[in-house]
């Protein structure tokens, strides 16, 4: 990993729910660098990879019934992020 990729910073987090994602201002530096690899509309997640380091992120969304939160989370290895999204992918836990 690039010492000056944000993924570097952002792979500090737990991952373990959804507050402890990658959400606002860190998820918008990550994005803007990002390539889209695809999307699915039925799970609203969508599959990115770093144009910097190659580093896999999934965006998704989590609803309070108030409002909803987009966040990151890390894509597990899987020999095929592009099929794990649309077949096995699920959100990260609730806060």
């Amino acid at each position: 990993m690039v010492e000056t990729c944000a993924c570097r910073d952002a792979l500090r987090h737990s991952f373990a729910s959804v507050r402890e994602a990658v959400y606002g201002a860190d998820m918008d530096v990550i994005t803007a660098n990002a390539k889209l690899l695809t999307q699915s509309d039925e799970k609203w997640m969508r599959l990115y990879r770093c144009c910097t380091c190659g580093m896999e992120w999934v965006e998704a969304c989590y609803s309070s019934g108030h409002m909803e939160v987009y966040y990151l989370f890390p894509a597990p290895p899987s020999g095929d992020s592009i099929r794990w999204l649309h077949e096995q992918a699920t959100a990260l836990p609730p806060l």
